[in-house]
């Protein structure tokens, strides 16, 4: 079985429930400033990203014995088979992402699609039902792998505070041969935002930050990478403008400028 790692934002609403609703692991980390007293506690600073937060309990889960561990958002709720499900499927692949589905039902992302040439990112959402599907990424929010690769990999690339870090981490694993899977049969309930707004001048920050990283990191000259800019650009302000409004904009501009250096 699988052991869990949360790296949970703080002081969640939803770690409680999402804790409850885990049916019985060997083990369960919580991530965060303070013992919540669900789980071993992995204490953090205030200002650590997600990246950082999912390293420090797959390292203490790695130091513990544990060979895979799944990494699960704090506004979650694991269905039902789920957990033997996805430790199933790291027979399989190394690296493999439940189906997260919104709390009122219907897919919220199977996998993301990721362009090379344009660096864009997007959610896969039609319902792959009970097969296993290879993608491009698969999404934090309910991620499993196996810690020898997070370790060899050198865990999440702590660059990234928020949004991205599985992308960058799965491109990374598929350079070294191992191509993410999704498992249909392992069902998550997501609520997408729940701890952390996706419509704040905050999260317009870290999208034009993060992916800015993102694509910078991908191969390719200096024309490719200033191809993928302009997309990050342009898709990051409409999508800002539409999200968080007018006000997100100079956030997002600051973020991809800070991604630029």
């Amino acid at each position: 079985m699988l052991a869990v790692v949360i790296p949970a934002a703080p002081g969640s609403p939803h770690l409680p429930a999402c804790v409850d609703h885990l049916p019985s692991a060997p083990a369960v980390y919580v991530v965060c400033e303070a013992d919540p007293q669900l789980g071993t506690h992995v204490p953090v600073a205030p200002e650590a990203g997600f990246a950082a937060r999912a390293n420090a309990g797959l390292a203490a889960a790695h130091a513990d014995g544990h060979t895979a561990a799944l990494l699960l958002n704090d506004d979650t709720e694991v269905q039902p088979g789920a957990l033997e499900a996805l430790a199933s499927g790291l027979c399989r692949s190394r690296i493999v992402g439940a189906v997260l589905e919104h709390w009122g039902g219907g897919v919220q992302q199977a996998g993301l699609r990721v362009s090379r040439r344009s660096g864009r990112v997007v959610a896969r959402t039609t319902d792959p039902r009970s097969a296993d599907q290879a993608v491009d990424a698969v999404g934090g929010a309910a991620l499993a792998l196996d810690l020898s690769l997070w370790s060899a990999l050198g865990g999440f690339d702590e660059r990234y505070l928020f949004y991205f870090e599985d992308v960058d981490l799965c491109l990374r694993a598929a350079a070294r041969g191992v191509r993410p899977l999704v498992i249909g049969g392992a069902r998550v309930r997501h609520r997408g935002g729940g701890t952390r707004s996706h419509h704040s001048p905050e999260a317009a920050h870290h999208l034009g930050r993060s992916h800015t990283l993102l694509v910078r990191s991908l191969p390719g000259g200096p024309l490719a990478t200033s191809l993928r800019l302009a997309t990050v650009v342009g898709a990051g302000a409409l999508w800002t403008s539409r999200s968080v409004g007018i006000r997100g904009l100079v956030p997002f501009g600051r973020g991809v400028l800070e991604g630029l250096t």
